[in-house]
């Protein structure tokens, strides 16, 4: 969904729709694909490995840079949730529900 949103523009994204080859199009690309291999279960630890990469350099690019280090006050606190979230799913996996499992009766990554 923030894929989209960066992507095409959407719901209040600030400066419309992302450039074509602009760091916050590629962003909303890898944002995309990591959406889309949560939802489907496939991958899924690969993806959160990507994810947390991405939330690091998505917090010191656009928070820390721009309001220092308190999230508080860089409103920074969406990229910590997620960072923490893609950890869950780092060591847990996908679970019984995934695409993956279901197909092939394991996790390949």
């Amino acid at each position: 969904m923030l894929g989209f949103m960066k992507l095409l523009g959407l719901w209040g994204m600030p400066g419309g729709a992302a450039a074509f080859g602009t760091l916050v199009w590629y962003a909303g690309v890898f944002e995309l694909m990591i959406g889309l291999s949560m939802l489907t279960g496939v991958l899924v630890r690969l993806a959160s490995a990507f994810g947390i990469v991405m939330m690091i350099v998505a917090y010191y690019l656009g928070h820390v840079k721009v309001g220092g280090w308190n999230p508080l006050v860089n409103f920074g606190m969406p990229a910590i949730i997620f960072l923490l979230a893609f950890l869950v799913t780092l060591a847990y996996g996908a679970g019984k529900a995934s695409l993956e499992k279901i197909a092939f009766k394991k996790e390949f990554f």
